[in-house]
């Protein structure tokens, strides 16, 4: 009778989690659900929000929990692996949906280059995620700016 309910309880919990639409803590989702809201002109309302939803492929959408900090108008969102899904994703289209508190933002995702700005954006993040970026010359890492849907 025990190994019944436990079987139970687990085909509960598992079609709970495969009915959600977008991801469950570092469980990527598929398409975001929520109020589509105009593009922001300033992020501050973002800065205490500790993690941000991502989605990607927009013919097959893909979501993601991330990190992201604001500098001024700009949003950006961070990974240490190039080979992450949802920047592989990016690399072959830059629409995104960017969730923040049910809140769902269209855009698109720019690779960032210049290296003033890639410094700001880390500092950025080591204030926001209290952590200390590493200072040797190796750059894994990739940081999109995510700016708003051209239309």
């Amino acid at each position: 009778m025990h190994t019944l309910s436990l079987r139970t309880l687990f085909l509960l919990c598992f079609f709970s989690i495969a009915s959600c639409s977008g991801p469950i803590g570092p469980i990527a989702g598929d398409k975001l659900e929520g109020n589509p809201k105009a593009w922001p002109q300033e992020w501050a309302f973002a800065d205490d929000c500790e993690n941000v939803l991502l989605q990607t492929n927009p013919a097959d959408p893909y979501s993601v929990t991330l990190w992201g900090v604001s500098i001024d108008q700009n949003f950006y969102v961070a990974s240490a692996d190039q080979r992450a899904a949802w920047v592989t994703n990016l690399d072959q289209d830059p629409a995104i949906v960017l969730g923040i508190d049910d809140n769902l933002y269209s855009g698109t995702a720019e690779r960032v280059s210049d290296p003033q700005e890639l410094l700001e954006v880390v500092e950025q993040y080591s204030l926001k995620y209290d952590f200390y970026a590493d200072e040797s010359n190796e750059a894994d890492g990739v940081i999109f700016r995510l700016t708003a849907a051209l239309k």
